[in-house]
């Protein structure tokens, strides 16, 4: 292939790949063309199908993916940003590598490089590449060489950070997504100046998510020999981490087509208290600021934002390819199917728009399906604040017939398999009741950061325990924690089914058993925020009365 500056237009099955677009177009259709190196036309039919480069082969692109039939809402949206991937190398004025071995957080299994193996533009088209093979970088997230990581994968992540920074606006990015299981690409904005503090307390946007497409897929209910075919939209705000929180929703396109055999075109439209997401025009989820909140700490007091915060700031563009980690390795068929790589996130344009109406809240353009119905989100939590006697006695409650009132009783709950309730007993009177109908997922009573540092010598956890049903024989653990990894767990000896039994854990027992989850940590009982959790480790029912800690 020539190596010249030079360009030609090439048509390949009627659609024109040439000129530039004019980022001033808004119009009801809107066709932005490619520009390639000089090539006659049997090449440009040969590279969209086979590819080449001298770093690493393309992705296989057919003539007909890359007709692009997808309309921006002709509502005031006008274009002030764009990638069109029409040049010979990624654009350096517009997208920044991240190179590290982190994982992301997620202990995710890829070494992001900056190396053309990893990513390139080939035909117009950007190329993630994620492949198999070892790699040694940093393993933090700013790139600190002291520290290092070694991984069996490697990928790219680029961004837009400080090259490209918006507030409110339509973001369209149209991509052909990788398949198989461990795959897990990622089209989503972070906050460019973190205003509400570390993530999530500042907020993250989720264009678009999709692990192990095309593998069995593991939805509920789905018939037998369904492949995986869903995409996802969602935001994360709340508290910094672990305390943070999600919301989101799931999409399937039309007759069940699977992302990964063709390109389409997944948009946000971002305004000021509201976040709505579409896949080629298809209004399929809205979130407001009645779901969302933020709260962070001013002063060392923790406060809640006011309005439409977190998304009342700058974010950025990031596009990825991540390799396992805690979502696509935990999901479906289960880790990472080394047979299945390398593998490809093509991304055909990046396109970003203003409301010309008013750019500075970016109300009046909005294109709503009013069928769709506002995706729930999560209340703002009570801010919980004890006097400075709090934890100092010799009784700390946390259930008899109510609820302490320094206390929050919350959960997680990925999967939606755990049913809380506060019922009558004969005997006992009110009773916490927990249900549980499959493996994931806990309870815990969130409390005012507490210091029980001083409990440990002689502190026990006293509760009266009545197991209803555990059809599996799972276990039961308690846990204290004062925020992830930092938290230690126990087992719980468990009564005969149907008697009521008083259990007794010292808490020197409890803090010093560890995180089995999470080796090598455990509880700094100084700095305790959740004071109890209560997690099943299979389907059971149970109940609990008079729940307390005593010394």
């Amino acid at each position: 292939m020539s190596t010249q500056n030079q360009h030609n237009t090439c048509h390949v099955s009627g659609y024109k790949l040439g000129a530039k677009a004019n980022p001033q177009m808004n119009k009801e259709y809107q066709s932005v063309t490619k520009t390639f190196n000089r090539i006659s036309l049997a090449s440009c039919i040969a590279i969209a199908l086979a590819g080449c480069s001298s770093s690493s082969a393309p992705v296989q692109i057919t003539p007909e993916q890359l007709v692009d039939n997808t309309t921006t809402p002709d509502t005031g949206w006008q274009m002030v940003w764009n990638d069109e991937f029409s040049g010979v190398d990624i654009d350096k004025s517009k997208w920044s590598f991240e190179e590290n071995c982190w994982g992301g957080g997620n202990n995710e299994q890829q070494c992001y490089t900056d190396r053309k193996v990893n990513a390139f533009v080939d035909s117009g088209v950007l190329h993630i590449v994620a492949k198999k093979g070892s790699f040694t970088g940093p393993n933090n997230p700013d790139g600190d060489m002291r520290a290092k990581a070694t991984l069996p994968y490697t990928s790219a992540r680029l961004r837009t950070l400080n090259k490209g920074d918006w507030k409110y606006g339509r973001f369209e990015i149209r991509a052909l997504m990788p398949s198989g299981q461990g795959t897990w690409p990622a089209i989503w904005m972070l906050p460019s100046d973190w205003k509400y503090g570390t993530w999530a307390a500042s907020g993250e946007i989720d264009i678009m998510e999709a692990v192990n497409l095309k593998t069995p897929t593991d939805k509920k209910g789905a018939a037998e020999g369904t492949v995986e075919n869903r995409i996802y939209g969602s935001l994360h705000y709340g508290r910094a981490w672990p305390e943070n929180v999600h919301t989101g929703a799931e999409y399937t396109l039309p007759n069940n087509a699977s992302p990964a055999d063709g390109f389409h075109t997944y948009a946000i439209e971002w305004e000021e208290g509201e976040i709505r997401w579409y896949v080629d025009g298809v209004h399929y989820a809205t979130q407001t600021q009645e779901g969302w909140y933020g709260q962070y700490k001013e002063n060392g007091q923790l406060v809640t934002a006011p309005d439409s915060a977190p998304f009342n700031e700058r974010f950025h563009l990031l596009l990825n390819l991540a390799v396992g980690g805690a979502w696509s390795g935990n999901t479906n068929e289960g880790g990472i199917d080394a047979s299945a790589f390398p593998q490809t996130l093509a991304v055909d344009y990046v396109r970003v728009y203003q409301c010309s109406k008013d750019a500075e809240t970016g109300h009046g353009c909005a294109s709503v399906d009013e069928a769709i119905e506002i995706t729930k989100g999560h209340e703002t939590p009570k801010i919980l604040v004890a006097d400075a006697n709090y934890g100092k006695g010799n009784l700390l409650e946390v259930f008899s017939e109510q609820l302490n009132p320094l206390l929050v009783l919350s959960g997680y709950d990925p999967e939606a398999n755990i049913n809380v309730s506060f019922v009558d007993d004969a005997s006992k009177g009110k009773v916490l009741r927990i249900e549980k109908s499959g493996a994931s997922g806990n309870s815990y009573f969130k409390t005012p950061e507490v210091d029980l540092s001083d409990w440990l010598g002689s502190g026990e956890l006293v509760f009266d325990l009545f197991v209803e049903s555990n059809p599996n024989d799972s276990e039961l653990l308690v846990k204290i924690d004062s925020g992830w990894p930092k938290v230690s767990d126990l087992d719980v000896p468990l009564p005969d089914q149907g008697q009521w039994q008083e259990v007794r854990i010292k808490l020197s027992d409890l803090a010093n058993g560890g995180n089995r989850f999470a080796a090598g940590n455990k509880v700094d009982m100084s700095k305790i925020i959740n004071l109890l959790v209560i997690e099943p480790q299979g389907e059971m029912t149970l109940m609990m009365d008079n729940v307390r800690f005593e010394r």
